[in-house]
């Protein structure tokens, strides 16, 4: 009987033993499962920003959804993601720039969109993922002053086109895309001239002051046609930035002609002035 006992509880010792070597060695595939991705967007509400865009994608766009920050800052935006790579991307200011699935694009002959804008690519293997999301400015803001004011005189004539060769950009790497440029400057309703300059690769920008024809003030015949880009590259313009600097242009007159003088926008930094 004793030997009967024995070798019952040594086969019983054996299936525990094989039961938890089986239990340690088979894991959970979870490969398939989703990660939940959480998107702060605080820092866009903090900026003042009150709304914008979220985007997912992987190979194709996942979703995009339309966001209030300020109704965020206590309710955080969570969406499911495969986990072996997705991209995420937070967009403000899009008016009247055309969205695809992984770029925005300016139409030709308009100003582009102020663009704040963050980016990320990720693989994430466990259940949650978290992206901090702070907002960076993606353009050169080019303000217009004529002998130190911001207004025109009455009998001003012209126009200004601004041409570059990036005209949009990667919602996700936030680099620009590659694209013809043309938008043309006027006074806005408070008499006052302000250009809009997507990122660029590089400083390949003119600027052309036009006479507009009666009518349809987008046309007219170019009286001068400024390097721009060479301006803005003595300057010492830096589009890598994460954040872009705006731009002051001095607009004066002298005899048969017009001369423009590029300088950073006037605040806590120092310049000098460039001439072109």
């Amino acid at each position: 009987m004793h030997h009967v006992w024995t070798t019952i509880g040594r086969r019983l010792l054996f299936a525990a033993a094989a039961a938890v070597a089986l239990a340690c060695s088979v894991k959970e595939d979870r490969t398939e499962c989703p990660v939940y991705v959480t998107v702060l967007t605080d820092r866009f509400a903090q900026r003042g920003i009150s709304e914008g865009l979220i985007s997912f994608s992987t190979t194709r766009l996942l979703s995009r959804d339309s966001v209030s920050f300020l109704s965020r800052i206590r309710d955080a935006y969570v969406k499911a993601c495969p986990r072996d790579f997705a991209q995420v991307s937070v967009l403000a200011g899009v008016e009247g720039g055309i969205l695809s699935d992984g770029t925005l694009q300016t139409p030709r002959g308009s100003q582009a969109d102020l663009i704040w804008a963050y980016g990320t690519s990720f693989s994430a293997w466990a259940d949650e993922y978290t992206v901090d999301a702070e907002p960076h400015k993606q353009f050169c803001l080019v303000h217009f002053l004529f002998d130190g004011s911001s207004t025109a005189p009455e009998d001003y004539p012209w126009r200004f086109r601004l041409r570059a060769e990036c005209s949009g950009m990667d919602l996700y790497t936030l680099e620009p895309v590659a694209g013809s440029y043309n938008a043309t400057v006027g006074p806005n309703a408070l008499g006052e001239w302000y250009g809009v300059l997507p990122r660029q690769r590089a400083n390949n920008m003119l600027l052309e002051v036009y006479l507009p024809e009666p009518g349809n003030p987008a046309l007219g015949r170019t009286d001068y046609v400024f390097d721009l880009g060479e301006a803005f590259e003595r300057q010492g313009y830096d589009w890598t930035l994460e954040d872009l600097p705006d731009i002051e242009i001095q607009v004066g007159f002298v005899y048969a002609g017009l001369t423009l003088t590029v300088q950073p926008w006037e605040g806590p930094d120092e310049f000098s002035q460039i001439e072109i």
